[in-house]
């Protein structure tokens, strides 16, 4: 059962309307790091030993459906110049100690003994994947708390920008970049979810966000509908419930 079926029979309370105009809208990359994006490091090292049907299933959705999504929103982004905002997850400080919270003794558990890092910022597991990677102009925001707006700058930024709407892809589905998405809606922009170019540890809990976001908090589109409706300034068809109107 996909996780749109049966969506009318609750009321939609998100928002009705999006500004996806081009200097209102930003492309926000969530947590595509070694870390937790690459198979062989951080958590997929971590995974591969613990859960490895888990591992299997998360980084083949992330190398074969986000990341050459993100890349085809990435680049579309750049050609009309539109706002990229990078996030990373990981502390400051070596010993992590600005870093607290689930995320904390989450990498804390991963740490190989030898390793006297924290995954913090000046590590190699901290740097952002080659095929996503940021460019000049393109703002990085390090964050210690699964929702960006909750441990940076990240509100100030986007009404400095005058962005109005956020496209968030990454990772994972039904923690930052679900969290994310979710306190911008609640701090008056736009948001949209790219589900094909989002992963989650397995399908259930991938599916299950989508669903509560898009009744409660904003849109969840596919790459394409995001890109017709970056072209068209308007709703795709099929994107969401009947009557959504876009400006």
């Amino acid at each position: 059962m996909s996780w749109r079926n049966n969506l009318e029979r609750v009321p939609g309370i998100a928002p009705k309307t999006l500004d996806l105009g081009r200097t209102a809208t930003a492309l926000v990359i969530v947590d595509m790091q070694y870390l937790d994006a690459h198979r062989d490091y951080g958590l997929g090292k971590s995974l591969q030993k613990t859960h490895p049907r888990l591992w299997r299933y998360y980084f083949d959705r992330i190398e074969r459906v986000v990341v050459p999504n993100a890349k085809r929103l990435l680049h579309a982004f750049r050609r009309g110049r539109m706002r990229v905002i990078h996030l990373t997850l990981g502390p400051e400080l070596q010993d992590g100690a600005d870093f607290v919270g689930p995320d904390a003794a989450f990498l804390r558990q991963m740490r190989p003994s030898s390793s006297p890092g924290f995954f913090h910022k000046e590590t190699f597991e901290h740097r952002i994947l080659p095929d996503l990677a940021p460019v000049d102009g393109e703002l990085v925001v390090t964050k210690t708390s699964r929702s960006a707006f909750t441990s940076t700058a990240l509100e100030r930024t986007l009404l400095n920008l005058r962005v109005r709407t956020v496209i968030v892809v990454g990772v994972a589905t039904s923690a930052c970049v679900d969290l994310t998405a979710r306190d911008a809606v609640d701090r008056g922009f736009g948001a949209v979810i790219v589900e094909d170019a989002t992963a989650d540890l397995d399908e259930v809990l991938h599916e299950a966000a989508l669903r509560q976001f898009v009744f409660r908090w904003g849109r969840v589109w596919t790459c394409e509908e995001t890109l017709r409706a970056l072209r068209r300034r308007g709703e795709p068809a099929g994107a969401s419930r009947g009557g959504d109107g876009t400006r």
